[in-house]
């Protein structure tokens, strides 16, 4: 007899169904077998369609919708999902053995835990450490210090009202995690990597990759985010002041010093990977 699923995964695919294979394999042998997979085949254009109609586990749930962009299709998939327990993992990526495990446990002892998280290591066209940044409320006022690949509860999913499809342009987990860190629940952290992000050889390959070449549709979304959280931002005047002014510098700039920044911002973030480095990354801060 089949019973209740503790940990719902789901994932948003478009266009990476030739990696939900390895996506679904890092599942499947997990130490912690309490679980039920929804995948929400967002509109993909490619043979995503083919591929996921070959999956036959009977833990796997199959959506297939128009192209809707990832939040909406994890809120698809979210509203389908049987657990308590909710993790977002990519079509791309991978986890380790023991993570459902480790993740699950922290939740029985920790009544308050909202968001659990854990280091990254990338793969693909470039491996080491995922560089995010240390968490802390006032770092991530600034920018997302949360992998997207982490897990909630599914109450507080509903109580937020979900991932804000306001955010056509990408940020998306930056703006839900601060709507759960704005509900008072903790953020733990799982001091190992346990999570395997896939690297491309160009950022245009993948979607956030897309998203983070494109200076102005970046800069919008961060404005948003500030905007949906101006009562946690309050708090903070040094990002008051951050924010202000790059309100001011975007709304000032005229057409061809835009086109300056917007180009060169461009191809710095595409060739990242080749010249990264902290004095890099702090010339590219400049160009807000």
């Amino acid at each position: 007899m089949l019973t209740e699923p503790k940990i719902s995964i789901i994932t948003a695919c478009f266009n990476h169904g030739r990696y939900i294979g390895e996506m679904l394999q890092s599942v499947y042998c997990q130490t912690f077998q309490e679980f039920e997979v929804i995948i929400v085949n967002d509109g993909s254009t490619d043979n995503t369609s083919e591929i996921l109609s070959s999956v036959t586990n009977g833990k796997v749930t199959v959506i297939n919708t128009k192209n809707n962009g990832p939040a909406l299709a994890r809120n698809i998939a979210i509203s389908h999902a049987k657990a308590p327990v909710i993790m977002n993992l990519d079509a791309d990526d991978k986890i380790a053995s023991d993570l459902l495990e480790k993740a699950y446990k922290i939740f029985t002892e920790n009544e308050n835990a909202g968001i659990v998280h854990c280091d990254a290591e990338c793969f693909g066209a470039r491996v080491g450490k995922f560089e995010i940044g240390d968490y802390s409320i006032n770092n991530m006022l600034y920018s997302n210090r949360i992998n997207s690949q982490s897990f909630f509860k599914r109450e507080d999913w509903e109580k937020v009202g979900g991932y804000s499809d306001e955010l056509i342009y990408g940020m998306e987990d930056w703006d839900f995690w601060l709507l759960l860190i704005e509900l008072g629940r903790d953020v733990i952290k799982i001091p190992e990597s346990l999570v395997f992000y896939r690297t491309y050889k160009s950022l245009p390959e993948s979607r956030s990759g897309r998203r983070k070449t494109d200076r102005l549709k970046a800069r919008e979304s961060q404005l948003i985010i500030f905007q949906r959280h101006k009562n946690l931002y309050a708090a903070y005047p040094d990002a008051i002041r951050y924010f202000s002014s790059l309100e001011d510098k975007i709304s000032g700039e005229n057409f061809a010093v835009r086109q300056i920044k917007n180009l060169f911002f461009k191809y710095s973030q595409k060739y990242y990977w080749k010249f990264a480095g902290k004095n890099f990354f702090k010339i590219i801060r400049k160009l807000r």
